[in-house]
């Protein structure tokens, strides 16, 4: 893309808006990034670029981007993990300098807690620099910093240790029979398990784990389709890592074994999800504009 004013997420408002019109009004994020990386022509340093706690450039851009258009009342979540056009969204058409009002406007009023890349600076370009995940929704207040602590312990683990949780996170989200090999000379295969399709059919699956944080690249994916093909339905890739858009393309490639791709991203909402490592702590927040009329005389 072009440099235009302003940080580089308000170039993907539009991009948002459009990648939720074609698919029928709704998706789910990592559909609008496909999408965006489709129709659009992003750099491939781009999408392959990384956040300082390893988490996706590209796909961060696009959630602050969700972020402002969700402020301005052109997308909504009607769950957690789901995006919405709005009524008004399906009807907006944003040119860059629009999009940039809007921006403004928006930022511009935040109360000073509120959540938004770069608090501390105000110029464009400190937010084009800005680190920050950008917020779901429906996130919980501190979950950027428990992000950040997630990827430091999860590439903390010994390679045993990460095989372990990750079989013990598909465990979670409904595996069978889940074992973990971890045995050198198997070419790469950590472990297997069966996953439940339907009460009389289940499938075979195989995984690998990748402990670091690199980029895993096409040809590790390849490699690890070669070890499973004839031994298992499906793969399940998992790194603590992020793919090239190549290793993606190879995964997903037709006429051959089902690779699953699962990056740091990723690793990080399935452990959240399943509390594997956190747990939730309520908390009450008084709200002291509720008791101001009933401080004062009328």
């Amino acid at each position: 893309m072009p440099k235009l004013k302003g940080p580089k997420f308000v170039q993907y408002f539009q991009p948002v808006i459009d990648a939720l019109r074609d698919l029928g009004s709704s998706a789910k994020p990592k559909e609008v990034y496909a999408w965006v990386a489709e129709h659009y022509d992003i750099p491939k340093e781009e999408i392959e670029s990384t956040t300082k706690n390893g988490q996706s450039s590209f796909e961060n851009r696009i959630g602050w981007a969700r972020f402002y258009l969700a402020k301005a009342g052109l997308v909504a979540s009607e769950q957690r993990g789901v995006w919405v056009l709005t009524e008004q969204g399906r009807k907006t058409n944003l040119s860059h300098d629009e999009a940039y009002s809007l921006f403004r406007t928006i930022h511009d009023n935040f109360p000073r807690t509120e959540a938004r890349p770069g608090k501390a600076a105000q110029t464009d370009e400190a937010l084009d620099d800005a680190d920050a995940s950008a917020p779901d929704e429906k996130a919980y207040l501190n979950q950027d910093e428990v992000q950040e602590e997630l990827v430091t312990l999860l590439r903390s683990v010994t390679d045993k240790g990460f095989e372990e949780l990750c079989g013990r996170l598909l465990r979670h989200i409904g595996f069978e029979n889940v074992k973990v090999s971890g045995q050198s000379g198997d070419r790469g295969i950590d472990g297997e398990g069966y996953l439940l399709i339907n009460r009389f059919v289940r499938t075979k699956v195989m995984f690998q784990c990748k402990r670091y944080a690199g980029t895993v690249q096409a040809k590790e994916v390849r490699d690890f389709r070669g070890a499973i093909q004839g031994r298992a339905e499906r793969g399940i890739f998992l790194t603590t890592g992020t793919f090239t858009k190549g290793a993606r393309e190879e995964a997903a490639r037709e006429n051959a074994t089902a690779i699953e791709l699962v990056d740091i991203d990723r690793l990080l909402e399935l452990m959240i999800g399943e509390s594997l490592g956190v747990s939730e702590a309520k908390a009450l927040t008084i709200n002291r504009e509720f008791f101001k009329p009933y401080q004062s005389e009328a």
